[in-house]
């Protein structure tokens, strides 16, 4: 006969033995999964080895499944770009200076699997980036004087030209035997050692007394054309003044020689006396002494202004000289 309180107890005990088997297979299937799964991000590639040896190259974001470990192991690597900057290195340009230079190189990884067996870590693959820089950059600057390197004259500098040979050299070698894409090199300072100071000094100097002769070569030029411009069209403003004046004077003689005619014509005996006057009126003007006699002459006219409406009268042309009138004859009553 069973034991209606030991039934109870026996019950619990079995769902409490399944439940812990059901934990212990949940447990051991996630521990599976988590064995069998893996995933690669944005930026990401891999690499899975089977007991040390590459099986597969993935450079394609999303879960993929694997053997567990041992059997199988993945390798990731970040292939977004990277900066690393080389220690400062001295080498001597063409002309022997002395430079000191900071170089950097902007780098990824773009073959995993040559890249897993040629360096394996990114530490390693930075070294190997040193070595070659380095001897490119030696070789490539001592090709060139130190004005490519630093100049105050934009067309003598060439370290744009001599970044770009380092990188043609550098790029085919490092994506051949290490799996690693070079994107840029670049001098990220130039320095230079204490004896060469004063030799980089000078040369800044020299090239910009140069460039100060070229420009004031270039202004005395301009300024040259600008005066001889001047000169011309001075020259022609003159001429074209002295032809107008040359003109008008004409005219304002004619006018005036016409005036005097018709005043002549209309009164000789006042006009004589006029004209008399007028020559007075200009040799007394230049401050000038005189002492004449005024019974003669045309000083006449002072002590007897009536006799010079009869007798003649000397005249003066527009210089000013006197001449001497014909005699008139009286009229008779």
């Amino acid at each position: 006969m069973t034991d209606p309180v030991e039934t109870p107890v026996a019950r619990f005990s079995l769902f409490a033995l399944a439940a812990r088997i059901l934990f212990a297979a949940l447990v051991s299937g996630l521990l599976l999964a988590y064995g069998v799964y893996f995933s690669v991000s944005e930026g990401q590639a891999a690499v899975v080895t089977r007991f040390g040896e590459p099986m597969r190259e993935i450079t394609q974001a999303g879960p993929y499944w694997k053997w567990p470990w041992p059997i199988e192991h993945v390798h990731l690597f970040d292939t977004r770009m990277k900066l690393f900057n080389t220690p400062f290195t001295a080498t001597f340009t063409r002309d022997k200076r002395n430079v000191i230079l900071l170089t950097y190189v902007a780098w990824h990884v773009q073959k995993p699997l040559l890249f897993l067996q040629a360096t394996g870590s990114r530490d390693v693959a930075e070294k190997k980036l040193d070595g070659m820089v380095t001897a490119a950059k030696n070789f490539h600057i001592g090709q060139y004087d130190l004005s490519a390197l630093l100049s105050t004259n934009a067309e003598s500098l060439k370290v744009d030209e001599i970044e770009r040979a380092i990188l043609d050299d550098i790029r085919v070698p490092l994506l051949d035997k290490f799996g690693v894409h070079v994107d840029q090199v670049g001098f990220k300072r130039i320095a230079f050692a204490e004896e060469n100071v004063p030799a980089v000094l000078a040369h800044m100097r020299s090239e910009r007394r140069a460039e100060a002769d070229r420009l004031r070569a270039e202004g005395e030029k301009e300024a040259q054309g600008i005066r001889d411009e001047a000169l011309v069209k001075s020259a022609e403003t003159l001429l074209e003044g002295r032809e107008k004046a040359g003109a008008v004077r004409g005219q304002a003689e004619k006018e005036a020689a016409q005036i005097y005619a018709q005043a002549h014509d209309l009164d000789p005996d006042f006009y004589r006396f006029w004209r008399s006057l007028e020559a007075i009126k200009k040799v007394l003007a230049g401050k000038a002494t005189l002492i004449l006699r005024t019974d003669q002459g045309f000083f006449d006219v002072l002590t007897d202004p009536s006799r010079g409406l009869k007798t003649s009268v000397p005249e003066s042309n527009s210089a000013g000289t006197t001449i001497s009138p014909k005699p008139r004859r009286e009229r008779q009553p």
